[in-house]
Order: C-alpha cells, then structure tokens, then sequence
C-alpha cells in the first residue's frame, strides 16, 4: 500500500437562520489529524504503538470566515481555516512473524460558534482550550491502544479463511474504532460547551454577560482505504446539520449547514494498452466479450495478456486470427493444473464468413478460452491534481 495525497475540506456554510435576528457572525474551528505511518510505528511483539498523531488546527476565530451571513446565505470557507492537505501511509505492524501493512486513517472536528460579547481574546484562549483537549486525548488514546492479543485475533480470522492482509485489516480497524469514538465523545456538545459557552477555565474573563455561544459540532473520520477510492473528480462530499438538539429542527433558534468533501487530488487518465505483438508464442490470460444486441449471446471480441516488462496487451480478435494464419504467432491459455491448451482458429458453420477463436479441447476446463477473466484495454494512471 503506497503513501497516497489526500485532502479534507469543509468548503461552504448555509444559513437557514443564525442565532441572531438578522446578520449572524458564525466563526469556525476545524481539528483534523492522522493516524498513520508517517507518525505512528509498532514495535514487534510491543503491546502498544509508537508515536503521536499528526495535526491540523486552523487558525483565527472571531472573524475567521470573512464577515456575517444572514438567513438564506451562503459564506465560502476560507481554505486557510477549513482545508486540511497532507498524505497518509499505512501503518506497518510487526505480527506473525511478518510485516503487515494496515490502513492510516485522517479525521476532523469542527467546531461552529456565533460571536457576541467574549473578547477576541477570551475566544483564542477557548480555541486553544478546545485544541489542547483534543490533542492530549488522541495522543492518550493512541498510546492507550491495546496490540495485546492482536496476532492471535488475527491468526482465528485466518483460520477462518480470511488472508493475512484482510484479517490483519479488519482486527486494527476495530482497535482504532476505540480511538474514533473517543474522540467523538470528548467532541460532543456537552464537552464543548463547558470550555467554550461558559469559558471554564483559569485566565479568561467574559466582558459582558451575552458570551460567545456554542452551536455544535461535526466530526468525520475516513481511511486510506476509503480515500484511495477517490479522486479530483470523484470526492467524498459531505452535509452536516448544525441545530439545536431539539426534535423539530424548526423550533432550533439557529439551523446551519455544514458542507464539505474528502478525496485524493489526483487526476486519473487512462492509455491504450499495447495493440502489437512481436513474434513468438504468447500466453493469454484475459479475454474482452461484446455482446450481440437484443439476442443475449456475446462474443469474445480481444484477447488479452501481458509482456515480458509485465505491461498489458490486449489485440482484437481479427488480429489475432491473421497472426495465427500467417503463423508468426500462437496463443495459449494455460489451466490450473499448468497444462496448456493452443488458441485456435475455428470455421463458423453458420456463416463461413465469421470464423470465430477456440481453445484446442482436452479434459481440463479452466485452460479453455471463455474461462478467463476480463482484460483491460486501458491502463489508469494518476497524475497531481490542484486542491
């Protein structure tokens, strides 16, 4: 599993109605972080990891979305404050005797709050409160994480017919979860609120008795897995509410939404494979069908294999028959049992017209042509994308 680009983003904030009667003036904090390879090691046989999450905090708060919205509004989220850009690797653990490469995983908390009277400052020291809390909680939890027992969990899961890569997966995952929900919790309204709302903490004076007011929070978390899915043109886009906690959502005295993506800023584009073979005898090992319209059968219309540079190629079938008939070329599909069958051309007694390709017939079926798996006719590759 490569170190792969990724970006969080909470990208826009839609007014439904701001806690005041006209414009509202919403500020943000956004806490993302990574529990990855870049940051975090194990030890073999360690009952623990090694290392610390990495960090994002966003800067600024009174102001720090560029000015007031009001009902119906939407106010674009500065990338400074809403925009996390880094890479995530796997995490390499030392069990079974092996390295096992594991998922990183990235997640964020924001924090929405209205401004009233608290001053720039009591607000900053609230911001750092928050930050500070939530750090020193992931960095707890991670060092808290429990490998005890992780390579027997991992050995049942085998056993049970799971690989090594996907058993070792799924048993980390469910020990990070721990880490996920922890944060989750410490990020809940209750949490937040006893910092910000009543700024309960030594050092900070509330000038005024309308001090800034808590409106909630959004948390997301995703693994590499899920963002190695991604790309410039196909992100991971998210909505959070952001209301009172209340049962009618019109009865809360302010309703936000909360727009956002999560993706790889890659850019995927795509080459033809190989469509020329030099002479010599050549395994296939893929097949394209096409089928014929409205009647339910298909044809195999390109053969597929690979070159001696471990590059695809993939010829059509017409080209393939003519290099067979000018007998610079054979083909062969090989079985399970290693036994090889010849590819062939076959007359069409229905219409002498359209010979059609075979396999030379024997008793294992896994070496005859239509058992083989599609082949691609294009290679994907990535390239940087802008964020």
């Amino acid at each position: 599993m490569a170190e792969i680009p990724v970006c969080l983003s909470f990208d826009r904030l839609f007014c439904y109605h701001g806690a005041d009667e006209g414009v509202s003036e919403p500020y943000l904090w956004v806490i993302a972080f990574t529990l990855d390879g870049r940051t975090i090691t194990h030890d073999p046989n360690s009952p623990t990891l090694n290392g610390q999450p990495g960090y994002f905090f966003s800067p600024g708060s009174h102001g720090n979305l560029g000015g007031g919205v009001g009902i119906g509004q939407t106010r674009t989220i500065p990338p400074a404050v809403g925009r996390f850009v880094t890479t995530l690797q796997p995490i390499v653990l030392h069990v079974l005797g092996r390295d096992i490469e594991v998922p990183g995983r990235m997640g964020a908390v924001a924090v929405l709050l209205e401004e009233n009277s608290t001053s720039d400052a009591g607000a900053e020291a609230a911001h750092d409160a928050i930050n500070e809390l939530v750090r020193t909680e992931l960095n707890e939890a991670v060092a808290e994480l429990n490998m005890v027992g992780l390579a027997a969990q991992i050995q049942q899961r085998v056993a049970d017919g799971e690989s090594v890569q996907d058993a070792a997966t799924a048993v980390f995952s469910a020990r990070t979860n721990l880490v996920v929900n922890r944060i989750t919790r410490v990020a809940e309204a209750t949490a937040v609120d006893a910092i910000v709302k009543k700024l309960s903490f030594p050092g900070v004076i509330v000038e005024g008795a309308d001090p800034d007011e808590f409106m909630g929070v959004a948390t997301h978390f995703y693994s590499q897995t899920e963002l190695e899915a991604t790309n410039h043109r196909q992100r991971t886009t998210f909505t959070d509410t952001i209301s009172e906690n209340v049962a009618i959502l019109e009865s809360s005295e302010y309703v936000y939404n909360l727009h956002g993506q999560a993706w790889q800023p890659v850019e995927m584009y795509s080459t033809a494979v190989a469509d020329q073979l030099p002479p010599g005898r050549w395994q296939v090992t893929g097949i394209v069908r096409h089928g014929f319209s409205g009647t339910g059968k298909s044809f195999i219309s390109h053969l597929g294999g690979v070159l001696a540079g471990g590059a695809p190629w993939a010829l059509r079938n017409t080209a393939v028959m003519r290099l067979i008939e000018a007998g610079t070329h054979t083909f062969f599909v090989r079985g399970d049992s290693g036994r090889d069958a010849d590819v062939v051309v076959a007359p069409n007694e229905g219409n002498p017209y359209f010979p059609f390709l075979t396999t030379t017939p024997d008793s294992d079926k896994t070496n005859n042509l239509g058992s083989l798996p599609p082949c691609p006719l294009v290679t994907w590759h990535s390239r940087p994308a802008p964020v």
